[in-house]
This record gives C-alpha cells, sequence and structure tokens, in this order.
C-alpha cells in the first residue's frame, strides 16, 4: 500500500516538460436564441471528436497542423459543417448556431459512448475513457416506457436484477447488482447519499446512472455490486411549462406538473418546479399507496465560469406493506396454487414516510482545466412502519399454544377470531388444535427519525506533464447521520390462510411507546485521490486511486447518565485502492481492464447489541471493450468480472436452521424467531453486455445481455457450490422505439422484450424453490407535437405471473399485465 501511495503522488507531481508542435480548436455551440447547446456531437473529418459542455463550449486539443472540416450534429437540429485551418502552438476558433429541425425539444439525446457523467464518475473523462462498466438510462427511455417507478428502470441494465424484497418494494428500493443485494449507501442522488425510504418516482429525475461492480474508492462503505446515482432535474435557460395526467390499470390517477421560468433579462437566473400527486391500488387485494411530491429547483450562471443550484425535494409517501405469501412447505408450487391477488394482512399495515431535503451545489471554472464543485445537502426522513407479517403457518392437526397468536388463555373462548375460524380450545385451555391453515403474525411498529448532513468538495484538474496528459481528482466529503428509533412490539396475532380476512386479525395497536434515550450516529469521512494519466497520444490510460476513510458509529445519548458504563463506539480506518488500465484500439474502441476493492460498515450485531460486526469486504476483477459504432450513434460496452465477497451477515429462521444441523445459541434468537450468522465467502463471474443509442434518426434501442454464475464459497449453512438466491444465469432485455420522420411526424412505436433464465428462491437451492424461465414483453404506441403528448404503453404483454423471493422463504407476486394512458399538454 505504501508503494500505491507514492506512486500515485508521483503520477501527480510535474515531470520532464516537452512541447508539442501542434493546435487545437475551441468554440461554441448554440440555437438561434443563443441558447447553449449541451452535448452536442463534433467530428473531425468524420472521425472521432467530442462533445460540448453544459455552457455550449468545447475543444478540440492536440491537432496537428492543417485543414479539418468540423461537422456538428444532434437530432432535433439540422447538422453543420465548417472548414477551419490549425496552425502549430495557436488556438483557432469555430462557433455554430444551430437551426431546429424535428421541433421537438425531447429528441435531443446523446449518443454512444460520449457522454459525461461527472457527478457518477467523479470524473471529467467521457464513458468510453472510463476503465469500468457504466450504464445510463436517460430521460429517453424513462419515456418511451412510461417508467413512474424507477425500480423498473433496471431491466434495461445488465447484471441488475429488481428483487423487490421485503413489502413487495414498498419500503425501500431493493436490487442487486452482479449477484449482491445493494445496501442503502448505494443508492445515491447527484452523487449525494440518500435515505433510500420509500418508492422512488421519476418525475424529477432525468437519467438513472449505474456504476457495476466496487466503488468505494469513490463512495465509502458500499455493497461492491454497484452504485445506483440518480440524477436531477435542473432548470432551463427558456420557458416552459408541461402538464400530464396519466391513469390506467388499479385505479391509477397520477397528475403532474413540469414547469420552468427564467427569472431575469440576462437570462442567468432560472427556476423549474416538479410536481406530482398519485393514487392507486394494487393487483394484491387491499393494497394501496398515496403519493405527493413537490421538487422546486433554483439556477444561478452568471457567466460559463460559475454557477449555483439550489434544489429542493419533498416527498410524502403512505403504501401497505405486502409482505408476500408464505406458505407452510416454502415452496414455489404452493405459493402459486395460492390466487396471485390474495393479500396477507390487514392495511393498518403500512409504510409511511415524508422526506425534506436541500441542496446547493457550486461549482466554478478558475481555468479552462481546473474545476471545483461543492455541493452540501440536508435530509430528514421521518418514517413509520407499522409491521405485521406472517411468522409461520401452521397445518390442520397442529396443536398451538394460545400465546403464539397473541390470545389470553384466561378467556379464549370470548376472543373474538377463534370463533371465525376452524379451530378448537383444548388442554384447558391453553392451546389451539387447528382444523385449518393457520398464520401466526408478528407484530410491531417503529418509527425512526432519520436526519443525514452530506458535504462533498471536489476538484478536477487537467494539465500536461511533457508528453504525459492528467485528469485529476481530488475529493473530501463528509457524512453525518442521525437515527432515534422509537419502537414497540405487540402480542402476535392470528389469522387464516386458507380464507384471509383483514377483521379476523387481532392486536391492531398504533405506536404508543417513549422514543429511545439516544439517536444512532455514524461519521462517513474521506479524502480520495484519483488520476487517469494518458500516453502515446492518448492511446494508453493508466488510472490510480485511492481513498482514505473514518467510520464512527456511536450514540448521542439525552443524558450521559443513561450511557451503559460497558458502552463502547466503533471506529473504522480503511484505505481503499484502485487500479486502471485501458488502450485505445481506434478512437471509437477502448479496451481496458481493472482492479477494485469495496468496504461496508455492518455496525452493531442486531441481537448482541454490545459487540460490533465485523466489515464485509469485496475485490473484483474486471476486463472489457467499449465501442461506438454507425458514426457515433451506438455505444455498445462487453464487460467479463469476478467479484469475490467475504463476512457476508445473514439471517435465517431457526426452524430452517434446525433443519439444516446449525447449532445456535437461543439467547440470540430474535423476537421473530430468526438468528445471524456470517457468510465468509461467496463469489460471483459474469459477462455483461449492454448497448444504446440511436441507429437512425428514426430507431433507438437498448439492450443488454447478463451471463451471471454466482456461488457460496464458504459458510456455515449453506453447502458450498450453491447459487445465490433471485440470480439468473441468463438474462436478456431489448427495447427499440421507431419515430417517424415523414408523413407520419410525431408518431412513434416501441416494443421491449426481457427474459430471465430460472433461478433460485433460496441459498439451498432446492428444487421446490426453483423459479421457472420467464419472458416478458412491452408495447408502447405516442403521439406527440410541439402542444401534444398522448402515450399508451402496455407492460407484461402476455401477463406472465411471476415472483421474487425475500428471505427465502416469501414468495412475493410481481406486476401481471399492465395498462398506463398519459396525456400531456406543452404550454
Amino acid at each position: 500500500m505504501k508503494k500505491s501511495i507514492i506512486l500515485l503522488l508521483i503520477l501527480f507531481s510535474n515531470n520532464y516538460l516537452f512541447a508539442q508542435d501542434t493546435g487545437k480548436i475551441t468554440g461554441k455551440v448554440t440555437d438561434q436564441n443563443s441558447h447553449p447547446i449541451y452535448l452536442a456531437n463534433l467530428s473531425i473529418d468524420n472521425q472521432t471528436g467530442t462533445v460540448t459542455d453544459e455552457d455550449g463550449t468545447y475543444s478540440l486539443n492536440s491537432l496537428e497542423p492543417g485543414e479539418y472540416v468540423i461537422t456538428v450534429s444532434m437530432l432535433g437540429y439540422k447538422t453543420l459543417r465548417q472548414k477551419i485551418t490549425v496552425s502549430a502552438g495557436e488556438t483557432s476558433t469555430a462557433n455554430f448556431v444551430f437551426e431546429e429541425s424535428l421541433n421537438l425539444l425531447d429528441d435531443i439525446v446523446v449518443l454512444g459512448q460520449r457522454k459525461k457523467i461527472v457527478s457518477a464518475t467523479r470524473s471529467n473523462m467521457e464513458l468510453i475513457d472510463i476503465p469500468m462498466a457504466v450504464q445510463v438510462v436517460d430521460r429517453h427511455v424513462l419515456k418511451q416506457q412510461q417508467i413512474i417507478n424507477l425500480r423498473e428502470v433496471f431491466r434495461n441494465v445488465s447484471g441488475i436484477q429488481n428483487t423487490a424484497a421485503w413489502g413487495n418494494g414498498s419500503r425501500r428500493l431493493e436490487i442487486s447488482a452482479r449477484g449482491f443485494l445493494l445496501n442503502d449507501a448505494n443508492y445515491r442522488r447527484n452523487g449525494l447519499l440518500i435515505s433510500n425510504e420509500g418508492n422512488h418516482f421519476s418525475d424529477h429525475i432525468e437519467e438513472v446512472q449505474i456504476l457495476k461492480g466496487p466503488a468505494s474508492v469513490l463512495y465509502g462503505d458500499v455493497s461492491p455490486g454497484g452504485v445506483v446515482n440518480f440524477v436531477t432535474k435542473k432548470p432551463k435557460d427558456f420557458d416552459f411549462v408541461q402538464v400530464k395526467y396519466t391513469t390506467g390499470s388499479w385505479g391509477l390517477v397520477r397528475p403532474s406538473l413540469d414547469f420552468n421560468k427564467v427569472l431575469n433579462a440576462s437570462g442567468s437566473l432560472a427556476m423549474r418546479v416538479n410536481a406530482t400527486y398519485e393514487k392507486a391500488d394494487s393487483y394484491r387485494d387491499h393494497v394501496s399507496n398515496e403519493y405527493i411530491m413537490l421538487a422546486p429547483s433554483f439556477s444561478y450562471k452568471p457567466n460559463n465560469n460559475f454557477s449555483w443550484t439550489v434544489e429542493g425535494l419533498l416527498r410524502d409517501d403512505s403504501s401497505v406493506e405486502d409482505s408476500g405469501i408464505f406458505v407452510p412447505s416454502v415452496t414455489l408450487e404452493e405459493a402459486r396454487s395460492v390466487p396471485y391477488n390474495r393479500f396477507y394482512g390487514n392495511p393498518a399495515s403500512r409504510n409511511e414516510f415524508t422526506e425534506t431535503s436541500l441542496v446547493s451545489t457550486l461549482q466554478y471554472k478558475l481555468t479552462p482545466n481546473l474545476q471545483l464543485r461543492l455541493t452540501n445537502q440536508y435530509q430528514s426522513v421521518p418514517r413509520l412502519n407499522r409491521g405485521l407479517w406472517q411468522n409461520w403457518v401452521y397445518s390442520p392437526g397442529d396443536v398451538v399454544p394460545l400465546s403464539s397468536f397473541g390470545i389470553d388463555s384466561t378467556d379464549p373462548e370470548n376472543h373474538p377470531s377463534l370463533a371465525r375460524l376452524d379451530v378448537e380450545v383444548v388442554n384447558g385451555g391453553q392451546d389451539l388444535l387447528l382444523n385449518e391453515h393457520v398464520i401466526e403474525f408478528g407484530n410491531s411498529a417503529t418509527f425512526n427519525d432519520l436526519v443525514n448532513f452530506a458535504n462533498l468538495l471536489e476538484v478536477n484538474y487537467e494539465f500536461n506533464t511533457g508528453l504525459v496528459k492528467h485528469n485529476a481528482f481530488a475529493g473530501f466529503d463528509y457524512t453525518f447521520s442521525t437515527d432515534r428509533i422509537t419502537y414497540q412490539r405487540f402480542p402476535n396475532a392470528i389469522g387464516s390462510f386458507d380464507n384471509p380476512d383483514p377483521t379476523i386479525i387481532n392486536n391492531l395497536f398504533e405506536l404508543n411507546t417513549d422514543p429511545n434515550p439516544y439517536k444512532d450516529t455514524l461519521s462517513r469521512t474521506g479524502f480520495n485521490l484519483q488520476n487517469q494519466i494518458m500516453l502515446m497520444d492518448d492511446r494508453l490510460h493508466v488510472l490510480m486511486g485511492l481513498r482514505f476513510n473514518w467510520y464512527k458509529r456511536d450514540r448521542n445519548y439525552d443524558s450521559e447518565s443513561e450511557r451503559p458504563a460497558d458502552y463502547k463506539n466503533e471506529v473504522d480506518k480503511p484505505v481503499i485502492p484502485r487500479l486502471g488500465l485501458l488502450y485505445k484500439l481506434k478512437p471509437n474502441v477502448s479496451l481496458y481492464a481493472s482492479y477494485a476493492e469495496s468496504f461496508e460498515v455492518n455496525g452493531r450485531h442486531r441481537y448482541k447489541p454490545e459487540e460490533f460486526l465485523d466489515p464485509t469486504l469485496g475485490k473484483q476483477f474486471e476486463g472489457g471493450v467499449k465501442a461506438n459504432f454507425f458514426n457515433e450513434r451506438l455505444g455498445v460496452t462487453l464487460a467479463a468480472f469476478e467479484l469475490r465477497k467475504e463476512n457476508q451477515p445473514s439471517f435465517i429462521l431457526t426452524e430452517l436452521a434446525d433443519e439444516s444441523g446449525l447449532s445456535y445459541d437461543p439467547s440470540e434468537v430474535s423476537i421473530d424467531g430468526h438468528i445471524l450468522y456470517i457468510s465468509k465467502a461467496q463469489r460471483s463471474r459474469g459477462i455483461e453486455l449492454d448497448f444504446s443509442g440511436r441507429i437512425t434518426d428514426e430507431l433507438s434501442v437498448q439492450g443488454n445481455y447478463t451471463y451471471l454464475q454466482t456461488e457460496i464459497l464458504d459458510d456455515i449453512v449453506f453447502e458450498e457450490g450453491n447459487e445465490l438466491e433471485n440470480a439468473p444465469n441468463h438474462s436478456i432485455g431489448l427495447w427499440s422505439n421507431y419515430a417517424f420522420t415523414n408523413k407520419l411526424k410525431g408518431l412513434s412505436l416501441g416494443y421491449g422484450i426481457f427474459h430471465q433464465a430460472q433461478y433460485f428462491g433460496d441459498k439451498a437451492n432446492s428444487d421446490a424453490q426453483l423459479h421457472p424461465a420467464n419472458t416478458k414483453m412491452s408495447l408502447a404506441l405516442g403521439y406527440e407535437t410541439k402542444k401534444i403528448q398522448l402515450r399508451m404503453n402496455i407492460e407484461n404483454l402476455t401477463d406472465e405471473r411471476t415472483y421474487f423471493n425475500s428471505f427465502g422463504y416469501y414468495w412475493l407476486p410481481q406486476p401481471p399485465r399492465r395498462v398506463l394512458f398519459t396525456v400531456g399538454y406543452n404550454f
């Protein structure tokens, strides 16, 4: 490690200087109203070039003296060409003014691998020059597929699996990347840590960026599968108002507003407001949700070197928690025999949260090659979970203590639930003899008062040391999170499995207890350095990165007298490296290889709070190819990887632990009947293919293929060689959209097909938990003009019935066929 640090510092220092006998071209691309055009494509003599920055400027460097033809193109505008002469040691200027051709604002799109996503990669390099797999799902795909809930995005990216998980996705977003479930720290908004609570909707989101593999060198304590970054919509420098109304299956009601206004004559000050209301039922009985979102933002940009953006967000989400189907045999076959719409629970079991956040982003270009960015965030997320879940399903003939169902044995026959169940009170009023399948419900309420402060200072610097170019990054981040918990465990409840009726369920109490006398706190501090050097006329790239971390888990007691005498906090100081190598066979084709590590803070033992769990570690080797085809219109990434994860905390029911022969300390069994153990080592290997772009002016595509092989390497419960749950070996996704440009201009047709091979619902890999392969299709029909937008989407066209598994025994039915209709109007 010491040698790595020394080498990194050397790469940042100046070497022997050499002068290059070349010139460069700079300029700006605007529209006819002098608005800068972001991400316009520029090429030289029809070869690879660059794209414009946010202020419309560009720079073409290291050009040999001579005459060139610059071509500037972007969908929605007429292509421009200009001849220019480059002289040694001089800078030539060429500015361009676009003229609209399609007159559809939303048709503007960046093609291929020329995109820069600084908020996620912390680099000004284009994607084709970054030695790691990075994918982007932009606003065009969100619009074409009518993606409302962002968990639907991930079918468009290889190696990513939406697991729905606990609550069928209503409690939080849970996905797996390269076979491993992401933790809450893996989800970011504009590069900053967020509280991953409730449903994440797309109305204020511009695009979704996914960094594959370990990203701890940039983000600290995150799971090694990848990082998801949601990029929000920002104010524009022109006025518009767009209103939409969406309706469809299960009583969906969804109006939304996108309002943008320039606030001064110079156009330097602008505001934007996104607002949404949603109310809907579900394909599951008694399940519903209600959601309100308001996202105002303001930007101030007096010149091309300075900008300040302030963004607010208010989200209020209330939804019934659906824990899925817990069947007595824990088999998929029995779960599939249960009606698809059947809900086990009570509508009183809800997830409710409100997010209030404020983010400030300052950007300043000290020189054309030196940029500073300072981002500060405050986020408050009070959350209430009124939990009711199936602990176990008992079979006819079982004799079960009344206390298991929260029934007072002193007067059991007067309990209203028993009169509506086929059961008998036996053994002197102490037990129940069951004549039908009966559910034992766990029953609790939890209130979390979550507050998060996040601060990030970034410096990007491009410089030369002789013939060597450097793209350097230095970052400092500090995050402080607090959580005061109020928890109350209620007596268990009883319910019928064969004839579920929410009114039978007993002990439906509201939270009524004092909060903990302390706040759990987590401080995250990180300093990272990264340098990407370019040699051999930019053909060879070497990337080195290092992050120094300091984590502290603690508790702030309201009174120090309440702090236990044996209390201790936890401090970790890991150093995380990252290495990458990239070689450009051609300007549009790159080969790369990389090595990266990850580090996850696990905190206190769930059932022994006086103990801390060791961190989870990850290591990955990756290699691949990135390319642009069809004159920069189609970007392709092919990656192969091996990822190892060690020391993973896992949970298992005591009944299942007993079946596997696992010994455990009864004092460590949770009130829900779980034990915690450590899975020592797991591994995933795979090949991923992603491609996206617009092959012609009419046809756009986004596709992916994944080969994934997960494996348990060392585990005290499950056999070595078993696969991880919800991890199909093969998956394929393809979305295409055709937008007519001639007589049928404004009309668009879309079609998608998404296939998953069979996968196991548990780590035991039992045949009874094997989910068959499935294929789902989507159709889209759209029509729009300057003023009107009409769109209809049909999801899961053939009405496939599929399930995910949570914890190895809850089967979660996924949405059947769904239809969405949207009408929009632009003022």
